[in-house]
């Protein structure tokens, strides 16, 4: 470990006040034991207002918005984890205390960190690990912002409230984690924690666009239209999950933050998310930078595979692209985004399944996260059941006709239904 476990002060105490704000230029530390050649990233500054439009359409505008019923599952597998485990010390308000080092333990499966600020890629990232992964066979799995949204409102909370039974709640999310690489955001504030939870196990990649602008924009878009998981930032009566500000680090007060902007919060967004993960990277022995107008490059691929252990490079993935929802109804936002934003063109243009089980995939998905708790829901959600049944029987008839055309035995169902089908992590 790192930082030292017989010594150990409040996380707020140790490292806030060291944390400073980076402007979007500053230079990068030298990353370690992961050497990558980066052609084009050094010594070059892209015009934004050049770039703007460019970098827009090449990266989409929305972020892939967080389903807000995926985040209930989560909390909720938390609590269950938690409930099954002895519980901690108790403290004086009721609340659990940190645990001594001698207490800590866990299952954490993670081993690559991917950082950035959202909107930078951090989707087609976790897709090109999923494939090093894949080409393994090892079984492990990449996860896109796997609890982000509960890291992110935690620390708020704890900040706020200097109570120390939400660091333990970091700390227990953290050492679960079932996934051996994570990206996206909400990891930046907490990387010391993770340094001293799971030290030299974890690599981090920082994720930076370098069109600064482009990035900014997209993420105040993506705001404006899925403002669920940016209280602080966006002034819907949705928002509801906190993401960190500038008064959470002591440089402006919460009336100050209020009078900004939403162009200029995400600035100091972008700013101190990089300040952030460019002062905590010492704490890791493995560590790569990557631009994100660089995860196309053959050698920038090869070095992600390289941390991951494998000597195949994977090929380059863009998804999450640009969806307007702007005619969509804002309750179906999440659907619409997740079903056609990370649609692989590559790989339904070579895997005649791939469609279907996207599609398929969505759909259960949507169905088993339906809200429940509206007038009529339940009715209409049993109506869609039903409905999704009948039109997958119809479908199957026409399958077997298919097959009995061509003089293809149909399988028995209980055959059928036994076999071992493929699973599609996309």
């Amino acid at each position: 470990m790192l930082v030292s476990k017989h010594e150990r002060y409040s996380y707020i105490e140790r490292y806030l006040p060291q944390i400073s704000t980076l402007s979007g230029n500053a230079a990068r530390v030298p990353d370690r034991c992961i050497p990558v050649r980066n052609p084009g990233a050094a010594g070059k500054l892209r015009s934004p207002e050049a770039d703007h439009n460019e970098a827009n359409i090449l990266l989409g505008k929305l972020r892939d918005e967080r389903d807000s019923y995926k985040r209930q599952w989560e909390l909720a597998s938390y609590e269950l984890r938690r409930l099954s485990r002895p519980a901690a010390q108790g403290s004086a308000n009721g609340r659990s205390s940190p645990p001594s080092g001698k207490d800590r333990g866990g299952s954490s499966a993670l081993r690559i960190l991917c950082v950035g600020t959202g909107r930078d890629g951090t989707t087609s990232l976790a897709r090109i690990m999923q494939e090093v992964f894949d080409h393994r066979g090892s079984g492990e799995t990449a996860q896109h912002e796997w609890a982000s949204s509960e890291l992110n409102t935690l620390f708020c909370n704890w900040v706020e409230t200097r109570d120390p039974s939400f660091e333990t709640e970091i700390r227990e999310l953290i050492r679960h984690s079932p996934s051996a690489c994570v990206t996206g955001n909400g990891y930046a504030a907490v990387l010391p924690i993770i340094a001293e939870e799971l030290g030299d196990q974890v690599t981090v990649v920082h994720l930076r666009r370098r069109d600064r602008q482009a990035c900014i924009a997209s993420l105040v878009e993506n705001a404006e239209l899925s403002p669920q998981n940016h209280f602080y930032y966006a002034t819907s009566p949705i928002a509801k999950s906190k993401r960190p500000t500038a008064f959470h680090f002591g440089e402006m007060s919460k009336d100050e933050w209020s009078a900004l902007s939403l162009h200029d919060k995400f600035a100091w967004y972008y700013d101190k998310t990089h300040s952030l993960i460019e002062q905590h990277k010492p704490l890791f022995a493995k560590t790569l930078s990557i631009d994100t107008e660089d995860l196309s490059d053959e050698n920038v691929r090869a070095a992600l595979a390289h941390a991951a252990g494998s000597d195949q490079t994977p090929r380059a993935f863009h998804v999450n692209r640009f969806v307007d929802l702007r005619h969509v109804p804002p309750t179906r936002h999440s659907f619409v985004q997740r079903l056609l934003g990370q649609l692989d063109v590559q790989k339904l243009a070579h895997d005649d399944l791939y469609g279907v089980r996207a599609v398929l995939n969505e759909f259960i998905y949507h169905l088993a996260h339906f809200p429940d708790q509206a007038p009529g829901a339940l009715d209409e959600l049993r109506w869609t059941i039903a409905e999704g049944y009948r039109v997958l029987n119809h479908r199957l008839d026409d399958l077997k006709d298919l097959m009995d055309r061509i003089g293809m035995p149909v399988p028995a169902e209980r055959e059928s239904s036994n076999q071992d089908l493929p699973i599609d992590r996309g």
